[in-house]
């Protein structure tokens, strides 16, 4: 995610930026490289449906605020991170360029369902709740810690009675509310003062007010603590969720648009076996996220 407070260190892309030949010839480079129009030859190109044929460009939303995965430099324009990476290494196959939609996280599902975009990538959680409205292909796996003041002043553990009476902050449309509610539950259980919910519009406000003292805790992914560590100057501690197993994420597709979807997870066994996707993930050293089964809809709660 970008944080535009407190000590902001740009993420060297190095080798992400470098050019990378797929297979059966196609190449894959990095954000804003892509040039326009449909591209016949491509390996994958004879999946592509004719609307996005005629269209020449793939529009992919996502909340650029999250590092290393999505997210915009500080005196930069474009999107980067290793969803970006990964999403237009796909797209590549399927010989389309992506244009980048920056869209708030809760407004993804909405703008999908309406066809806003075509599709979308924003470390979002499948759940079955949202496949009623989209399809996702999960491909990658995250873990969860809770982000506290350095030195835990509050007492807070991983369990899901240990933050009775805390605050949690999260961005607005997040899958927080559900691991809040089963804390509060625990809590109210024993008597004690149940755990709060405090959404913000996006992870820049989310961090700050964990960092001034506003909030007790915010839930953040396992993938990128350094990140967040190097951010705030060393003013946190992390802290595994115990009552919370790995989760898989997906990009989502409109439930209409299964065969663009289709496309995608046939691009996505392109960038597995051809070293892509494992290219992607060392470059960003996010290999914790990595999915060898990936699929459609995986989550069966």
């Amino acid at each position: 995610m970008s944080y535009p407070w407190k000590h902001r260190v740009r993420m060297a892309i190095g080798a992400a930026a470098a050019s990378l030949t797929l297979l059966g010839g196609a190449a894959y480079s990095p954000a804003g490289a892509t040039e326009a129009g449909f591209k016949p030859d491509a390996p994958l190109a004879k999946l592509v449906p004719e609307k996005y044929r005629e269209k020449g460009v793939l529009v992919i939303a996502t909340q650029p605020d999250f590092e290393p995965a999505n997210f915009t430099p500080i005196g930069e324009s474009a999107i980067k991170g290793y969803n970006v990476d990964l999403m237009e290494a796909m797209a590549a196959k399927l010989g389309l360029p992506v244009q980048w939609d920056k869209v708030p996280f809760d407004q993804i599902l909405i703008g999908m369902q309406s066809k806003k975009f075509d599709a979308a990538i924003a470390g979002m959680t499948d759940r079955k709740n949202r496949q009623e409205k989209v399809d996702f292909i999960d491909y990658q796996l995250a873990g969860s810690v809770f982000m506290i003041a350095k030195g835990n002043p509050k007492g807070i553990t991983g369990a899901v009675n240990g933050g009775c009476g805390i605050t949690i902050g999260d961005v607005k449309g997040s899958d927080a509310q559900r691991l809040v509610d089963l804390m509060a539950a625990a809590c109210t259980a024993e008597g004690k003062e149940p755990t709060k919910l405090v959404s913000y519009p996006n992870s820049s406000d989310k961090n700050l007010a964990l960092t001034s003292g506003r909030i007790d805790a915010m839930i953040w992914p396992d993938l990128a603590v350094s990140v967040l560590m190097r951010e705030t100057g060393d003013v946190l501690d992390s802290l595994p969720i115990e009552f919370e197993p790995k989760v898989y994420l997906g990009m989502t597709f409109n439930k209409e648009e299964s065969a663009l979807r289709d496309g995608f997870v046939a691009a996505l066994k392109a960038i597995h076996e051809d070293g892509t996707y494992d290219k992607i993930l060392a470059d960003w050293k996010v290999e914790v996220i990595k999915l060898e089964d990936y699929g459609v809809n995986l989550a069966k709660d």
